[in-house]
């Protein structure tokens, strides 16, 4: 059995670190048997005042040392002693076979480079990281927060030149167990079902429980801003929109600027060292390997990240990978900070191993969540996603770049697994008002496949959905393999995090992503606040927007250089609500429809590039069955556009009409006009070219029976 020791509370006696079969003296003077701190721990414990250390305590939040309230621990105001203070201790510092435990009403200043086996603060326990001398505590096992954990504060931060890290030693991902859920009906119209938290000696990392606090906060710091001015190979210096505490020696990466023709565009990142900062311009301490653009207000522009913190969370390597999760009543509150290979590597011959277990994730609080927030973070390096939001409402999550991990950066979710599609009371489970503002999410991978395994899915930089999205970017999403189906680098899926009608996706780019840009796969849903949006040099779409009915709208949209189309319609109009209100496009086009639609769906006033010939298009596969000649036969399912106010250059062809399933598909055309087209009234109307309607002609340009109106 491993020594414990446990601090004793209002007395400066503690007991010594006891050999295997010693007694432990608890809070009260009593003893026990021997104790093991982790094995056997649940979500909860003792609600009773009990202070041993498999359970949490008083449930009081620990206020006697800060609480959930976001107050930072006063040592002026408490006694705290030093982690380095053998009096501390009562005996021998703790070591790497020690389980440490901080009771209620201790509080254990971090002023070291420290050891433990494992670490739990019971509620009302503190350990506080020192603001003036830098520290490490490396752990080998869990660390199990009750009460607080304090590497900084808001108000309350390290200073630039104090460093604080949390280490996590000797794990495996392969001993990861998980939190797989535990209920499944597939097809059954139930509601979700959440699954209890269970705190596990295998998969090893800071667990947030109970009303326990996790609060870091290191130099203020800036994550990521856009380039104003690039850099190339041979040039080391660039300039960004806000560099921020940006110093000497930080590591920042570069994002893919590259046109789709180049090869490797979704993967040209470069990472380097800064040799200086003056203002906004920084110099590299060398030149970049590819070209990053930069300009002060242009649609082709790349974006660097700092990723140093002085505050860090990390794995002693990239070998292995703890993680960060908050549960219950839990909270987490960042900002400033670093967390570096967390996240344990999916198992690709399993669906999903370990399950819900991430870099930081929140599990299932429901409202208790409202409190934390996640600022001017860099979470890199990963295993596997990066913030991962299930069940879980308010969460702020500010400046903060995800880089380098598989499958997730951002993902707003909630576990369907009990009902499928067919969710009842959905609603409660949804996530809302996690609000996204300034995120960037770069480098996402498919997640590995080794030798023999088969394909598992695709990879989603952000979730879409469960609140806000604001001034976010995607960038290289898919690179090691490629677009999925309908999944894209931004997401809304049917069966994530569904859509609340206030949610705002508005100023973001999807870049260099390897597949689709962003896709939008929701049933039946409403938001009555248009989208917008940019998506270039994507490796598929630059949007698809599908799924059975919804009354979404885009506006000011930019979609150019996508190695698709810039626009796929894949959906019908649930309401009489323009699809796109103003947009520069290269091209627009109708991949296919699920239902038969009831209204035209409205593409209005957009802007062709001309890089593409023809602007308007739709697919031009015959139907495998049904009635082509029935406008309401839902095999062969007619396409009904209006475009109205279209704009394009001379030299492109405006439509490519051709062959399509329904003999009564239908383009309705108003307000054209075209250079080289001048003899073509404003209004008419486009059918397939054996649906010759009274009064029109064949436009052999067009591969279209045009009817003038």
């Amino acid at each position: 059995m491993r020594p414990t020791i446990l601090l004793l509370i209002g007395s400066a006696l503690a007991c010594q670190a006891s050999s295997a079969g010693d007694p432990i003296i608890t809070g009260d003077g009593s003893a026990t048997g021997d104790t093991d701190t982790t094995e056997g721990t649940g979500a909860t414990g003792p609600d009773d005042g009990d202070t041993s250390p498999t359970g949490p305590g008083p449930d009081d939040g620990g206020t006697s040392v800060g609480g959930t309230d976001g107050e930072p621990v006063d040592c002026e105001a408490l006694t705290c002693e030093s982690w380095c203070d053998a009096a501390t201790w009562g005996g021998p510092i703790p070591t790497a076979e020690t389980d440490v435990v901080v009771p209620d009403g201790k509080v254990v200043l971090l002023d070291c480079d420290a050891e433990a086996k494992t670490l739990t603060i019971e509620s009302g326990g503190a350990v506080k990281a020192s603001r003036s001398t830098s520290s490490t505590l490396t752990v080998h096992g869990n660390v199990i927060v009750w009460g607080r954990l304090d590497l900084g504060t808001e108000d309350d931060r390290l200073p630039a030149d104090v460093v604080a890290e949390l280490v996590f030693a000797g794990m495996h991902d392969d001993d990861y167990v998980g939190t797989p859920s535990t209920v499944f009906g597939g097809e059954e119209f139930t509601p979700p079902v959440d699954t209890p938290l269970e705190i596990l000696d295998t998969d090893v990392g800071l667990w947030v429980m109970g009303r326990g606090v996790f609060s870091a906060a290191g130099a203020l710091k800036q994550s990521w801003s856009k380039l104003t001015d690039g850099t190339a190979p041979g040039d080391p210096t660039l300039s960004v929109e806000d560099a921020t505490g940006w110093q000497p020696g930080d590591r920042v990466l570069l994002t893919p600027t590259a046109e789709i023709a180049e090869a490797d565009f979704a993967d040209q990142f470069d990472e380097a060292t800064i040799a200086s900062v003056n203002g906004t311009e920084v110099t590299l301490a060398s030149a970049t390997a590819f070209e990053h653009a930069g300009c002060a207000d242009c649609v082709r522009r790349g974006e660097a990240a700092n990723l140093t913190r002085n505050v860090v969370v990390r794995s002693f390597d990239g070998s292995a990978h703890a993680h960060v999760i908050v549960g219950e009543e839990g909270v987490a509150q960042l900002d400033s900070v670093e967390l570096r290979w967390l996240g344990p590597l999916r198992d690709c011959t399993a669906a999903d191993e370990p399950a819900r277990r991430s870099p930081l994730r929140f599990h299932q609080q429901a409202d208790a969540s409202g409190t934390s927030f996640v600022r001017h973070t860099a979470i890199w390096a990963s295993g596997k996603d990066g913030i991962a939001i299930e069940h879980s409402n308010g969460i702020e999550v500010t400046d903060v770049v995800v880089y380098d991990t598989q499958e997730t950066a951002v993902a707003r979710t909630y576990d369907n697994s009990a009902c499928g599609l067919r969710c009842t009371e959905r609603e409660n489970f949804e996530p809302r008002d996690n609000d996204l503002t300034h995120v960037l999410a770069a480098r996402v991978a498919v997640p590995n496949r080794a030798e023999g395994c088969a394909a598992i899915g695709g990879a989603i930089a952000i979730f879409a959905g469960g609140g806000d999205t604001l001034d976010c970017v995607v960038t290289g999403t898919a690179y090691n393999y490629g677009t999925f189906g309908n999944v894209a680098a931004f997401h809304w899926s049917e069966t994530g995090s569904g859509m609340d009608p206030a949610d705002r996706f508005e100023g973001v780019v999807a870049h260099n992503n390897a597949g689709n840009g962003i896709s939008n796969w929701q049933n039946n849903t409403r938001n009555d606040t248009p989208y917008t949006a940019s998506a270039w040099s994507n490796g598929a779409h630059g949007i698809l927007h599908g799924a059975y009915g919804n009354s979404v709208s885009y506006q000011d949209l930019v979609a150019i250089d996508n190695a698709e189309l810039g626009f796929g319609i894949k959906g019908i109009n649930q309401e009489d609500v323009p699809r796109i209100d103003g947009a520069t496009m290269d091209n627009v086009g109708v991949v296919d429809y699920t239902f038969v639609p009831e209204s035209a769906l409205v593409l209005r006033d957009v802007t062709f590039t001309g890089e593409r010939s023809p602007a308007f298009t739709q697919i031009h596969d015959a139907c495998s069955g049904g009635d082509e000649t029935d406008p309401q036969d839902g095999e062969c399912i007619f396409a009904w556009l209006r475009i109205e106010n279209p704009v394009f250059p001379a030299g492109v062809v405006p439509f490519d009409f051709g062959w399509h399933q329904n003999l009564h598909t239908v383009w309705e055309v108003r307000g054209f006009s075209h250079p080289d087209y001048p003899e073509l009234p404003a209004n008419f109307d486009l059918y397939r070219a054996d649906n010759m309607v009274e009064g029109g002609s064949y436009h052999a340009d067009f591969d279209a029976w045009l009817v003038p109106q």
